[in-house]
């Protein structure tokens, strides 16, 4: 808002009114005066709003800070990013602590089913038409962008795996490693499970064949720095990871690591946006989501992060392009669970996993 323009009082000396006429002058003075301060504190306050984006922390929350300045200029909005983990989300979406959060199909949908998201306004998510079909898991929740889920492989100990069946190959005993009960192990076993004709509703073919896997895995990795030292010390020669990753470590890191996709198809690492409900400036948190859905912003955090993006008018610089799996070419070829069924299993699931994989 412009800055209210008071109009200075006339330049007569004030001797020459009546009291009663120096009264109401200085009142009428003071009067605007007051408006002024009134209207200029408004404006300060319009500045000063703030909306929490919750993401994942590290380089990811700094991609985002890059991606949100604009939105921040234009809007005269405060974007405050803060770094969350599963558990902890939940508990800031249930308290509404929030406006919008970064987060992943799994804990995405469970909090949609409770009722905590509000959905995606078109007229204020423009970007919404742009969205590849790959990435809108309902009204609620949707993905920016997208890392792929390959096989990483040490090119000096074996050939480039052409299937996930490679992974429980017994030449490899030893030699393989996995993140854990983690989405990218839930699709995997998801695939299994459909390539011996079940399902996610009928997942047994899926647990067998991640037993068998299981039986050759060296390290259940918990980090991607962990994952990177494995292969700088020839610890392993197979991996689950993401090509952004598996570009970081060669390109970056000098590690011997490359990326093979299976011709059984590969997994979406998804980094999906909900708008939190009943926040008081949601119109301003679909604006946000839909900056985050910009092309400007999925090649910056293409750029910064190795993730492709959602959003299919978003042009990747070919230097950019040429470290990462995934392309407007593949995309079709993501393999996905149905999330929104799995969700109502997972906790079984997890203590299946726990009782029959990773003992």
């Amino acid at each position: 808002m412009a800055p209210l323009a008071v109009e200075a009082p006339q330049a007569h000396s004030l001797r020459e009114y009546p009291k009663m006429k120096r009264l109401n002058e200085g009142l009428r003075l003071g009067a605007l005066i007051t408006t002024a301060l009134v209207v200029f504190g408004s404006a300060a306050q319009a500045q000063q709003t703030e909306l929490i984006l919750s993401g994942f922390g590290g380089a990811y929350d700094e991609a985002m800070t890059e991606s949100v300045k604009a939105f921040e200029e234009e809007y005269g909005v405060t974007v405050t990013i803060i770094p969350g983990s599963g558990a902890n989300n939940i508990a800031r979406v249930r308290n509404k602590e929030i406006d919008v959060i970064v987060s992943d199909p799994v804990f995405a949908l469970r909090m949609e089913a409770e009722g905590s998201f509000a959905a995606f306004d078109p007229e204020l998510v423009p970007n919404l038409a742009n969205i590849h079909p790959k990435a809108i898991y309902s009204d609620f929740v949707i993905a920016a962008n997208f890392g792929a889920y390959v096989i990483a492989y040490d090119s000096d100990d074996v050939t480039p795996p052409e299937s996930w069946y490679d992974l429980s190959n017994p030449e490899y005993a030893g030699r393989i490693a996995l993140r854990g009960f983690r989405p990218e192990n839930i699709e995997l076993i998801t695939l299994f499970a459909k390539l011996a004709g079940g399902d996610e509703r009928n997942p047994d073919a899926g647990f067998e064949e991640l037993k068998k896997i299981a039986a050759n895995i060296d390290v259940w990795i918990a980090a991607h720095a962990e994952h990177l030292e494995l292969y700088r010390n020839d610890q392993i020669s197979m991996s689950m990871w993401t090509d952004g990753r598996i570009a970081w470590a060669r390109e970056d890191e000098g590690v011997n690591v490359q990326g093979s996709i299976p011709k059984e198809g590969f997994f979406p690492l998804s980094s999906t946006l909900s708008i939190v409900a009943g926040r008081p400036n949601e119109e301003l948190a679909q604006r946000l989501v839909n900056q985050l859905l910009s092309p400007e912003a999925g090649v910056n955090m293409a750029e910064d992060l190795g993730y492709f993006p959602a959003n299919t008018t978003a042009v990747v610089p070919p230097e950019i392009q040429a470290n990462l799996l995934l392309n407007a070419d593949n995309i079709d070829d993501l393999q996905s669970a149905d999330w929104k069924y799995i969700v109502t299993v997972y906790d079984e699931w997890q203590a299946r996993w726990e009782r029959e994989i990773q003992r």
